[in-house]
């Protein structure tokens, strides 16, 4: 089915249908969790409208509510570059705009020429600047591909923080789609071993701008999608 889609073949609709009741009837948790990844997956890339400049007002107000930023490629020296001070921006405005939210940072060592710098530890410095308490940021720093992001991540936050019942993700608008079915694979992932679904994705804000494609091709997609749920595979 994940090849069906990431082909585009003509019938995919069909393929992915029967494969996923095969799968119910020898798994039945693990054939809805892949029911609700594929049907995600292709409302993510053909309906979903994107959301800029800030979240809407229907998110939980407590602290059931997690913000999560997605890294970017750090320069050189460890400094942020322009896209990722942009979904940084993006971000500190949600955090005010839900101020009881804890705030993931998510991104590992990707300066060329500094080892000891993160995108999660620049992300954190920057918003602990711009008056963010600590105790609302969460840190996500081993991380080098989206779907690592949404791994690592979940494994903090159910094992940290279990309160959290939904997630708001903040990335450029291009990665959007992504990003978002990544974390709710993981989710319905984790429903079949655990036999509870820690969150649902209710939100995302976009930052314009950048036309990267790559993220956007289904093809690539897939890769990521294969290898969150077969991380020895890949």
């Amino acid at each position: 089915m994940v090849y069906a889609y990431r082909m585009q073949v003509e019938d995919r609709n069909r393929i992915i249908e029967a494969d996923v009741e095969a799968l119910k009837e020898h798994d039945a948790p693990l054939g809805e969790a892949w029911g609700g990844i594929m049907e995600y997956w292709d409302y993510a890339d053909n309906r979903m409208e994107l959301n800029y400049e800030t979240l809407p007002e229907t998110l939980p107000r407590d602290d059931s509510l997690c913000i999560v930023v997605l890294g970017f490629q750090l320069l050189p020296d460890g400094g942020m570059a322009p896209e990722m001070l942009g979904r940084c921006e993006l971000a500190l405005a949600a955090a005010k705009q839900y101020p009881n939210a804890y705030l993931a940072v998510t991104g590992g060592g990707t300066a060329a020429g500094n080892a000891l710098a993160t995108e999660a530890g620049v992300m954190t410095e920057w918003f602990l600047e711009q008056g963010i308490d600590q105790s609302r940021i969460i840190l996500e720093d081993r991380s080098s591909t989206t779907d690592e992001n949404a791994k690592f991540t979940l494994k903090i936050l159910t094992e940290q923080y279990p309160q959290i019942r939904s997630i708001a993700i903040v990335t450029s608008d291009y990665h959007v789609p992504l990003g978002c079915t990544l974390f709710t694979e993981a989710a319905l992932l984790y429903g079949c071993e655990h036999g509870r679904v820690p969150w649902s994705v209710d939100a995302h804000v976009a930052l314009r701008g950048y036309g990267l494609t790559e993220y956007t091709n289904p093809a690539e997609q897939a890769l990521y999608i294969w290898a969150l749920a077969n991380p020895q595979q890949i």
